[in-house]
């Protein structure tokens, strides 16, 4: 092999000896915006310093700001470790500039979702399995990278300087996740486009109290057969809401599909309901691939629900 292909090669492992700085900054944050674009249209989320998910259904907003997060998480992560482990004097725009220029494979990983890769529901074994082998080159090539970047930015090399990368790398992981997780709410569900006006709400609110208990036990049923979750927790009560939010319904139901099946349908008609020490309850019975339950609503008083449970 020629020095001038190995050249070549290393490049792609290896341009920061080349690039750095406020030139890897820009570049990388040009291909961090094409990356969010790409991964919106192509619903693939970047929800983590690592990870990447097919599939998905998010705003142009919550894609910058998940790209926002990580490269946040993995600067502060890879910058502190420099600064605790280095003998070198560190510039954080080398730090920053590298870790966001190492993201570059993953703007690739988007790209390839133009293909018919992406799976179309949690039961798309084939597809699953065909995004999953395709994307572990591409985390792979990126881990690569972002270590070569912590070790030019940070002057380090050998063993020690692997272990303190990988420490770090876990860290701004998790740190990534439980930020997007928290931002969860905000991000996939509230977005502009779905806010009302106080006149619109308060409107709502009274076409809601208007409804009996049975109504609004049909309009739920109708939002979980449609997956339409922010449609639920309207009927809540203030408890409720902040124990069971949108995006907890979304992982019960979720946890619920993987575990009995997926969901197949929901027999209103031949609901029970009885009353309990002032409670209303009302259980419908739903079917899954795998098994039979029921989904318990509990009214109080006000006619809001306190209680749901698939039992």
């Amino acid at each position: 092999m020629s020095s001038q292909v190995k050249s070549k090669l290393s490049f792609f492992v290896n341009p920061f000896e080349r690039i750095a700085g406020w030139q890897a900054l820009l570049i990388g944050l040009a291909v961090m915006s094409l990356t969010a674009i790409v991964g919106k249209i192509n619903r693939v989320a970047f929800d983590g310093v690592l990870d990447v998910h097919a599939g998905a259904i998010f705003s142009y907003v919550a894609s910058f700001v998940m790209q926002a997060v990580n490269l946040i998480a993995l600067f502060l992560t890879m910058w502190l470790a420099g600064v605790l482990f280095s003998k070198s004097k560190l510039r954080a725009i080398d730090v920053v500039g590298t870790m966001a220029l190492a993201r570059f494979p993953y703007l690739l990983l988007a790209l390839v979702c133009f293909l018919p890769v992406i799976p179309t529901d949690l039961y798309d074994i084939p597809r699953i399995i065909i995004f999953t082998f395709i994307s572990l080159p591409f985390i792979i090539w990126m881990v690569v990278l972002m270590y070569k970047a912590f070790s030019v930015s940070c002057n380090m090399k050998g063993g020690m300087a692997i272990a303190i990368f990988a420490g770090a790398l876990l860290v701004a992981e998790i740190i990534s996740k439980i930020v997007i997780f928290v931002l969860a709410g905000i991000l996939f569900i509230n977005s502009p486009g779905i806010s009302t006006s106080d006149e619109e709400s308060k409107e709502e609110i009274v076409q809601i109290d208007s409804l009996s208990n049975f109504q609004k036990t049909e309009n739920i049923v109708k939002a979980f057969e449609n997956g339409d979750f922010k449609a639920i927790p309207v009927y809540f009560d203030e408890t409720m809401k902040k124990a069971l939010p949108t995006t907890g319904l979304m992982v019960a139901w979720e946890q619920l599909n993987l575990t009995f099946g997926k969901f197949e349908k929901a027999d209103i008609v031949n609901f029970t309901e009885t009353t309990t020490d002032g409670y209303n309850i009302i259980e419908v019975p739903f079917t899954f691939q795998k098994s039979a339950k029921k989904l318990r609503l509990v009214f109080n008083g006000e006619g809001k629900v306190s209680g749901l449970f698939f039992q």
